[in-house]
This record gives C-alpha cells, sequence and structure tokens, in this order.
C-alpha cells in the first residue's frame, strides 16, 4: 500500500504495487476453467468430505497464536465515534494503528501536542491497543512532511520527545511503533535514488529507535520498534537485511513489519471476479503464504535480539489497494469469504514452512471510503461514511476473534495438523485450541454445497464435551449458531457438518481437561533467586599492540535476563549472541569495541571498551657482507576510494586508502580531510556522513619517514 497521509488524517495518495503479466495471470484464471459450470449455475454434492485436526493432546508444544492477533486500521480519526469503536470492540478486535504526525506535532519550534492528545484519549478510554506509525518530517527539518530530516539526530531526538509526552501523559497506552510508513516509495519518502532512500531510512531508524528506547527506559516504561513497513514484495531482499544486519539498527528492532495487498487497479479495470481473486490469494507464486514465507526467511537470518523469534507484523492489508469498488471487497457473499480464507491462510503458514504464524493481522481500515468495517450499507456497498452499518467482513472478524465464537483474539495454539489445510481448489481449513475450546474452520470457496463433510478432532485432549457449529455466509450474514453432535470416535470425537457454496463452518467442541498422567514425584525445587540487575560488562585484553593485533573479548560477566546481545568490534564487523569471542585487527587505527545487551522488559545496557591498534616496526634487515648503497628516498603512492560520489543528504560515504603504498619508508602522518571541516589521522577506512548539500573534496595526504609525502582526492556531490 503506498505512503501515508501527509497531514490530513482522511487521505491518503496509492500507486499500485507491481503485478504479475496479463499473460501469467491470464493463466491463473484457466485453472478455474473446470469450475465454471459449477460457478454459473451452482450444484450440490453427496461426494464424501472429510477434515481431520489433530489437537495433540492439548499439549502446548505445537506453534503458538499470540493474543491480540487480529486488529483494524484506519486512515481517519474513527477513535472519535464511540458507537463505531463500540460495535468493532464487541466483535472481538482491539488492535489498531494510529499515525504520529510530527509535521503536525512540530508544525511550529513549540511542540503542539493537542491532536495527539485527543486521539489518545479515546484510544485509552476505549480500551484499544494501537500501534504508533511515527511520520512525517516536520517544516522545521524539511520542505515538506516526506522530505529526508535534514538533521536526522534532530529528527532523532523529536521523535524521543512524543515518547516521553505519552509515557507521560498516558503510560502503557502506546508500546509498539512503527517508523514511517511505506518508505521504500517515493512518494512517501521523498527521495529519488533508491539507494539513497535505503540508506536514509536506515539512518533514520537508528537515530529514531535508539532515542525512543533510551527514553522509555529513563521513564520506566517498556516499548518496542519496528519497520522497515514496506509494502512492495519485491524490495524485501533489500529492506529487511539492509534494516536487520546493519550494527546501528539491529539492536533495536523489535518486530519487523509490512503490508501486503494482492490485487489493484487494473484488475478493477479488467473485470476481476471473485474465481480470480481466489487463484491470486492461493497462488503459491503471489499469494498469501507465498509473500509470507518470503519475509520470515529474512527475519530469521537477521542479526537482531531474539531472531529466531521476532514478531512479525502485518500490520496493513486487504485484497485490493485501489480507492474504488471493485465488487469483491465488501460484498455480502466474497467480503466475509476472502477474510475467513485470508486469516486461515496466514493461521496455516506453520502447515507450509513457517516457524511461527504472524503476531499481528490489521485489516485496512475500519472507517473510510472504499476500505472499511463500517459504512452505508447500499446498492454501492463503497464504505459512505455517512453511517455506520456493520459490513458483511466484520462478521468473519467476529467468528474468529469475539469471546462468545471461537475466541482467536485470547491466543492459544495451532492443532498439530489439519487436513487438508490451505487448498488451491475445493474445501481449505484450519483449526487451533484455546482455554474455551477445540476448533476447526472450514471454507467453501466454491458454488457446490457439501451436505455431509465429516469432521474429526482427534486427540483432543478434552472430555465431558460439547459441540457447536457456526455458519456465515450471505444467508446467515450475522453468524448463525447451532449444536453439534460429536460422536466418539478411536481417538477422537466426529462431527458432520453441511458446507454450504461460498461459505465458512466453524466446529467448536468445548469440555473439560482430560487428565494428565500423574508426574512422577520430585523434591521441591529451590526457591528461584532473585535476577540481577541488567549490566554490560566487557573486557577486552589486550587493549594496546602493533598490528596485526589478536585480542580477546569476553562479556559473560554481564548480569540480567539477557535476550539480545551484539558485540560491535569497531572495524564495520559484529557478533550476534556471543558471549566471548577473539578477533584481529589487522591495520593499525583505534577501535571502539561496543558491546550491547537487551534483557527481557526490553531494557538496553552498553559497555565500550577502545583498542588501539599501530603499526608494526621495520625488521631489522639481514645482514650482508657489503651492504649495498641505501636507495634514494621514494615518494609514498597515495590511493583513495570513495563510494558513493553522489546522493541526497544525509549522505554516508565509505572512504578507503588502504591500498596506499608506503614508498619503501613506513608512514608517519596519514590524514584524511572530508571537505567539510573535519578530519581523522591514521585511519586508512572510515565512514563519514554529510548532513547538508554541497561539493565537497575528500584529500588524501600521506607523508613517509623519508620526509616524502604524497595526496590523493576526489570530489563527492551532496544533493
Amino acid at each position: 500500500m503506498p505512503s501515508s497521509p501527509q497531514i490530513n488524517l482522511n487521505q491518503r495518495e496509492y500507486s499500485s504495487p507491481s503485478k504479475t503479466s496479463k499473460f501469467r495471470r491470464a493463466l491463473s484464471r484457466l485453472a478455474w476453467l473446470p469450475l465454471v459450470p459449477a460457478m454459473l449455475f451452482g450444484s450440490a454434492s453427496s461426494q464424501a468430505q472429510t477434515v481431520t485436526a489433530d489437537f495433540a493432546y492439548r499439549s502446548g508444544s505445537t506453534p503458538a497464536i499470540p493474543s491480540g492477533l487480529l486488529g483494524v486500521g484506519g486512515s481517519g480519526n474513527w477513535f472519535s465515534q464511540p458507537a463505531a469503536v463500540n460495535t468493532i470492540t464487541s466483535a472481538g478486535l482491539s488492535e489498531t494503528r494510529f499515525w504520529i504526525l510530527l509535521q503536525q506535532v512540530y508544525a511550529t519550534p513549540t511542540p503542539d501536542f493537542g491532536v495527539l492528545d485527543a486521539q489518545l484519549k479515546s484510544i485509552s478510554a476505549e480500551g484499544l491497543h494501537p500501534i504508533g506509525v511515527i511520520m512525517n518530517t516536520p517544516p522545521s527539518l524539511g520542505s515538506n512532511a516526506c522530505s529526508a530530516p535534514s538533521d536526522v539526530t534532530k529528527w532523532g531526538q523529536m521523535t524521543a520527545a512524543v515518547v516521553a509526552h505519552i509515557n507521560q501523559n498516558f503510560p502503557g497506552v502506546v508500546q509498539d511503533y512503527e517508523i514511517w510508513n511505506e518508505p521504500e516509495l517515493a512518494t512517501s519518502l521523498c527521495v529519488s535514488d533508491p539507494t539513497a532512500r535505503l540508506n536514509t531510512y536506515v539512518s533514520m531508524f537508528a537515530s529514531a529507535a535508539s532515542a525512543m528506547h533510551a527514553q522509555a527506559q529513563a521513564d520506566g516504561q517498556t516499548i518496542h520498534t519496528g519497520g522497515p513497513v514496506i509494502s512492495q514484495m519485491s524490495q524485501a531482499s533489500t529492506w529487511l537485511p539492509a534494516l536487520l544486519n546493519n550494527p546501528s539498527t539491529a539492536p533495536y528492532v523489535d518486530f519487523v513489519s509490512f503490508h501486503l495487498y494482492l490485487t489493484g487497479q487494473t484488475d478493477i479495470n479488467n473485470g476481476m471476479t471473485w474465481p480470480g481473486l481466489y487463484a491470486d490469494t492461493q497462488s503459491s507464486t503471489q499469494g498469501l503464504i507465498h509473500f509470507y514465507k518470503v519475509i520470515e526467511p529474512l527475519v530469521r537470518a537477521g542479526k537482531q535480539p531474539n531472531a529466531a523469534s521476532t514478531p512479525i507484523y502485518l500490520s496493513e492489508y486487504n485484497s485490493n489497494w485501489a480507492f474504488a469498488v471493485d465488487h469483491l471487497r465488501n460484498d455480502p457473499t466474497y467480503g466475509p469469504l476472502w477474510n475467513s480464507l485470508a486469516i486461515t491462510d496466514f493461521l496455516n503458514v506453520v502447515y507450509n514452512g513457517a516457524t511461527a504464524v504472524p503476531s499481528r493481522l490489521v485489516y485496512f481500515n475500519a472507517i473510510g471510503n472504499y476500505f472499511c468495517l463500517l459504512g452505508q450499507w447500499d446498492a454501492d456497498m463503497d464504505c459512505n461514511t455517512s453511517r455506520t452499518d456493520p459490513y458483511p467482513q466484520l462478521y468473519a472478524f467476529q467468528l474468529f476473534a469475539s469471546p462468545n465464537y471461537l475466541n482467536l483474539q485470547a491466543g492459544g495454539h495451532m492443532a498439530a495438523s489439519v487436513t487438508p489445510a490451505s487448498t488451491t481448489s475445493g474445501l481449505s481449513a484450519t483449526a487451533f485450541y484455546n482455554d474455551a475450546a477445540d476448533n476447526v474452520v472450514i471454507i467453501n470457496p466454491t458454488s457446490t454445497s457439501y451436505n455431509a463433510v465429516a469432521v474429526t478432532l482427534a486427540n483432543p485432549g478434552l472430555t465431558s464435551v460439547t459441540g457447536t457449529s457456526y455458519l456465515l455466509n450471505s444467508d446467515n450474514s450475522q453468524i448463525s449458531t447451532e449444536s453439534a453432535v460429536l460422536t466418539p470416535v478411536s481417538g477422537g470425537y466426529s462431527a458432520t457438518v453441511a458446507v454450504p457454496a461460498y461459505s465458512t463452518v466453524a466446529v467448536s467442541m468445548t469440555g473439560s481437561p482430560a487428565p494428565a498422567p500423574a508426574p512422577a514425584p520430585a523434591p521441591s525445587p529451590a526457591p528461584a533467586p532473585t535476577p540481577a540487575a541488567t549490566t554490560a560488562v566487557l573486557n577486552v585484553t589486550p587493549t594496546r599492540g602493533t598490528a596485526p593485533l589478536v585480542v580477546s573479548i569476553d562479556s559473560s560477566a554481564s548480569q540480567g535476563n539477557i535476550v539480545g546481545r551484539t558485540i560491535n568490534l569497531g572495524d564495520g564487523t559484529w557478533v550476534n549472541m556471543t558471549p566471548t569471542t577473539g578477533h584481529t585487527y589487522t591495520t593499525p587505527g583505534t577501535y571502539t569495541v561496543q558491546l550491547t545487551v537487551k534483557d527481557q522488559s526490553g531494557k538496553i545496557m552498553t559497555a565500550n571498551s577502545v583498542v588501539t591498534v599501530t603499526a608494526a616496526p621495520a625488521p631489522a634487515p639481514a645482514p650482508a657482507p657489503a651492504p649495498a648503497p641505501a636507495p634514494s628516498p621514494v615518494a609514498p603512492t597515495a590511493v583513495l576510494n570513495v563510494t558513493p560520489k553522489s546522493g541526497t543528504h544525509p549522505l554516508v560515504v565509505s572512504i578507503d586508502a588502504s591500498a596506499s603504498q608506503n614508498g619503501g619508508s613506513p608512514i608517519t602522518g596519514e590524514t584524511i580531510s572530508f571537505g567539510d571541516g573535519t578530519w581523522v589521522n591514521m585511519t586508512p577506512t572510515t565512514t563519514h556522513t554529510y548532513t547538508k548539500a554541497g561539493t565537497y573534496t575528500i584529500q588524501l595526504t600521506l607523508k613517509n619517514q623519508a620526509g616524502l609525502s604524497a595526496t590523493a582526492s576526489n570530489v563527492v556531490t551532496v544533493n
């Protein structure tokens, strides 16, 4: 989904995500040709259909479903409508997403929190749990709201001041913060060059997230920061590693978030129908499960703390990104059907190779033109905001989330297996359990009605059971409820249910927990010791010597319930979750080794140690009977490599003089002047950030022991 609002909370501009070719999409439609007669005329089938779910005795060892999984965001200030909020929260949705616009807060040098405070008062009073989106550049740091900040450090300080204000006035209300929205788009983060745009975002995230965490720690509050909030899946393999593998950002990535919209305006123009949308949704190359499996491996391979369990937020999703009527998104038949299928697919990612289900699924959006859960129900079904009638898809969320139905919002665990799971034709199903029940959900995306589907709930871990079935379709738009007859079978229970065309059916089984085998008696455990306060302790030996210098680095004396540990070696390399390590510095210079530890509460502590590496003395010449005449002194050769040589500020450049030659005499002086009044000495490789536009001449000056010198220069242009 393209970029966020700049200042008007009720308007957004979007550009189409890249789509597959018309030829490829046509092929996906051909797969539906065998279904066309049934689609046109409808049918009923007595063919045996079975769904089997294994609940593994509710062991708790299957993938967990986090509480608060489902949410709804929006581009308007819908929080100010208590009746509308009550309708949505009554359906079980209490998670949301809202904008924190720095352009609005810092419109003048004196911050104005009036609009933000009004939103937070409503959010707090209504019991909502928001993701706050830090967005915009204020006028003092950019010519428009989407500009890259002219001073990234100051921009980060502003975000920390917002956190301080929220923590002081609304403690605990906002704990999750996304930094920017869809920054890969030039219309969202207005930097023309894609590489410069990525580098700009990384520097913004580093500045903001570190300052926000430091502020929260000072306030005694826990927050989580995340990103990169991209919507273009083709950019995932570039943007996620850039954020997750950079030592200045990785320690502060508490969750990874992205947006997903499967279709767009072109599909609407081409007359998109349900078979086409269904084919896209279930596609192995462009469907919901496919794109989640693109994101998750990149997250697990990152260097952020707890990479194996970093939460993944889908903080915006819908079937189509276009602000237009598509005759499917809000349709009484296909709106609830697609959303039931989408939730089923996202749960079933764990049956398709993923290690965990998403931690948030935030539907776009609550109230607003074309996208809504509430709007005027009329012939257009275009989410007209003059009324807040419940729209068809709201009931899909109510079925899954509400404690009156499946209570997924309370969290739980996936079944060990379900057959069928997500399919490309015929019935799909998912299964999960929570404290209340074992649940099986069946989706029928076809026009064929199945009158007697046998549902088996194996190894349920419940006794004295009661069954209930739920039906959601255009004829039962507000969810019908019936008793389900449960028949004991070997290893569980069975129920037979009708699954009409274009319907969602759920079977829920409640009961008493089955007694577990009595554990072997064991001595009473000793009381758990009080956890030590979190401290970062770093020992480096030696801290001085000649190149190549081998140092030992030990952080094992650090205290606390540490869940994240990064040792930045100061030369562009680092290690993660390794208490002790060794490292060799081959180039003379001064290096700051920094340890960053993070505990379970989110508290971050650091410790530093400086290592000084000097050049090794020239070896004594081998004895010779008659020394040759000393050669004439030779000047050193200065070699200077600078990348990139142009870009938009703030521009980070890498500078490398390590290929320079000493002319046969040790280098006694090496200076790199950055052309902006700053320089470094005796540092062959370094980086430098230009925060202002201009033309800068970077000059390397070498001098060797013979007193001879050499220079080299490169010009950097900063826009």
